[in-house]
């Protein structure tokens, strides 16, 4: 989003604008109706999209790619990186580091989704938010005979510290576990046969 544009509050889909409340408070219910395994597909689009919009329209579906191209349009990039951060997990120390850097209140205050999605990436240094995500991102040094302790510490704050994952998550990870480990036998044996 360029540093000139509004803040977008609406989407087009057809020839049709539709209406969009896009405070972040509405942002987050709409993504977690959107992980909700209890629901039909068809259910979790047209009840994330009464998150956002007062009424669902009756083209629900098209609406909300629409709405998840705005809000989220990098999403290819961003699902092949760690998850860094959980908007229920690290809630309390989102919302200090907010009034801390900030002087916001996440309690009362309003903020647009980009507002608050702009201003979570950009938070300094200094807050207890920004140190657990430097622990979540920070890699594992090689071990060396001098840096015992430092690997010690660093792996049970990782453990402390770690992102939980969902039901889902976890299944989708055990997935893509067996997926690389398929994909790399189905590789071996080629390179085999070539060889043999």
């Amino acid at each position: 989003m360029k540093l000139q544009d509004r803040l977008p509050d609406s989407v087009t889909v057809g020839r049709r604008r539709y209406k969009l409340n896009l405070d972040f408070r509405n942002v987050l219910r709409m993504m977690d109706t959107l992980s909700r395994d209890d629901l039909t597909f068809e259910a979790r689009e047209y009840i994330a999209l009464k998150c956002i919009r007062r009424r669902a329209p009756k083209n629900a579906q098209e609406v909300m790619m629409a709405v998840r191209t705005l809000l989220f349009p990098e999403t290819k990039q961003s699902a092949a990186k760690e998850k860094l951060t959980d908007f229920v997990q690290d809630a309390d120390l989102i919302r200090a580091a907010f009034l801390q850097a900030y002087g916001i209140n996440l309690w009362r205050d309003r903020l647009h989704w980009f507002e608050f999605s702009s201003l979570l990436h950009g938070l300094p240094e200094g807050s207890r938010y920004s140190e657990v995500i430097g622990i979540r991102a920070r890699p594992m040094p090689k071990p060396t005979k001098y840096n015992a302790e430092e690997r010690q510490w660093l792996a049970k704050a990782k453990a402390e510290y770690a992102v939980r994952m969902t039901d889902r998550e976890q299944e989708q990870s055990l997935k893509d576990g067996l997926r690389r480990v398929a994909e790399s036998l189905i590789a071996l044996a080629e390179a085999g046969g070539k060889n043999g």
